[in-house]
């Protein structure tokens, strides 16, 4: 199996971890599948990566063998197994030295702004990752992290995983996320020391379903600040965090959420610090081994483009050379070639903070460009806004007309007569929104994103979300 790609579709446990060690140990180059994915998607990725070995678990297996030769491995169900434990605490080794050039792992890309693309990464980028996160989150192996991230994503896989198992810290692996299973494990009083979960990573959605159960529940404040205050880290990443979220979390557990940046291309790119400033709706500055600027326009004229270089950098998009090339730009003199990350960012108070992605959440109506991603922030601190997405649609006067996509509480008797009054009292008149779409849901992806260009197919189509 040297150097075939080898697809692994199962649970969030032990398993996966088995699976992925035993690809390595064969030469062989991880393809992490989300079990959450459609057959398509799955199919999609299995052909794409032109797999030679699917391992999964029998309920998983949903992949058509029609049109696309692999072979099949069942993975047998390990509870039987001595060894058998979500809690997985055992260090997780690398490969020799001698293995660090050799391709190891794909992730496909969320998709959000065109097809989903292979990143390849070989053993030493993961390395990189790894002890960059270990030495500037201060990990150790008396850490314990509850991990609840799906493990498709460099979130869940790198930061969640690899980085704890690499130094030898305890993963409690939670199969699906369920908030009242998250909350049982950060205010676990009677755990021992050693077993106590002390470290947790997730996603914004993940913080804000939290929170509405906080709330639905009525759960104490102070019970649950004085519950928490053995808790050392907590992280959120994958898409921008709203202010509200980060300050209601803040109040009703005492911590203040480590905002993070990164990509699938080379993993964590910046970071607020650990035990400095953290700065609210920042991303921080890099991490040691990257080195980050915002050029002053991309060449389509865009401002503050971000780009990056990093010795964690992706090889290549797999098998797609043309994308590998012109995601890159040479530097001048003797810089290195840089990646460009497709955001828009500014560097302000002496930290990075990202605008949104220039394709979709820069938004160009009546002469001024906008952020989706302030309007977005915005419109949450309406106490009767649950989810939001902005977007600009085609419009003959505006040129884009910022519209607001926006789900309520259950409880709301909210109008769109009565928000645009309260938009229009907070917010400069050419950043209040020119239409409003009320919805019950806003469809995300497995790691809480919005796909943009979705919403706006279907809503410029008449199609439902």
């Amino acid at each position: 199996l040297q150097g075939e790609r080898v697809c692994i579709l199962t649970p969030n446990d032990n398993r996966f971890i088995s699976c992925l060690h035993a690809a390595w140990l064969c030469g062989a180059i991880a393809v992490p599948l989300s079990p959450k994915h459609q057959s398509t998607e799955l199919e999609y990725v299995v052909k794409n990566s032109r797999a030679k070995v699917v391992i999964s678990t029998p309920e998983f297996f949903t992949v058509s063998k029609k049109n696309i030769d692999f072979d099949h491995v069942k993975v047998d169900d390990l509870n039987e197994n001595p060894m058998n434990s979500n809690d997985t605490s055992e260090t997780f080794p690398f490969l020799p030295i001698e293995h660090d050039n050799k391709p190891s792992l794909i992730l496909y890309t969320s998709g959000t702004t065109g097809s989903p693309k292979g990143v390849l990464f070989n053993h030493s980028n993961l390395k990189v990752q790894t002890q960059s996160l270990i030495k500037s989150w201060e990990i150790s192996p008396s850490d314990v992290l509850l991990h609840v991230l799906p493990l498709h994503h460099i979130h869940g896989l790198v930061n969640g995983l690899l980085t704890p198992l690499s130094i030898g810290a305890k993963v409690v692996m939670d199969p699906s996320f369920h908030a009242r299973k998250v909350w049982s494990h950060l205010l676990d009083e009677n755990s021992t020391s050693k077993s106590r979960v002390n470290v947790f990573m997730a996603v914004p959605t993940i913080y804000t379903k939290l929170i509405q159960y906080f709330d639905k529940h009525n759960m104490c404040p102070e019970d649950t600040r004085r519950k928490c205050k053995d808790i050392r880290l907590m992280v959120s990443g994958s898409a921008a965090l709203p202010l509200p979220v980060l300050e209601k979390w803040k109040e009703i557990t005492g911590h203040m959420l480590l905002e993070r940046y990164g990509m699938t291309e080379f993993g964590m790119g910046i970071t607020n610090s650990y035990r400095g400033i953290r700065v609210p709706g920042s991303v921080g500055l890099p991490f040691p081994h990257v080195q980050a600027k915002i050029a002053a326009s991309d060449e389509h004229g865009n401002p503050h483009y971000s780009r990056y270089y990093t010795y964690a950098m992706f090889q290549c998009y797999w098998d797609n050379v043309k994308a590998t090339e012109e995601t890159f730009v040479d530097g001048e003199f003797s810089d290195p070639r840089w990646f460009k990350t497709g955001d828009t960012g500014v560097f302000e108070n002496g930290a990075f903070r990202i605008v949104g992605r220039t394709s979709v959440d820069i938004i160009k109506s009546g002469g001024y460009k906008l952020s989706a991603l302030d309007i977005e922030r915005d419109l949450l601190e309406h106490s009767d806004i649950t989810e939001v997405s902005v977007i600009g649609v085609p419009d003959d006067v505006w040129g884009q007309k910022v519209t607001a996509i926006i789900a309520l509480k259950e409880t709301s008797r909210l109008n769109k007569t009565e928000l645009l009054e309260w938009c229009r009292s907070r917010m400069a008149s050419y950043k209040v929104p020119r239409e409003f779409m009320f919805v019950k849901k806003i469809p995300r992806n497995a790691m809480g994103k919005v796909n943009k260009k979705n919403l706006l197919k279907n809503l410029v189509s008449n199609e439902p979300f």
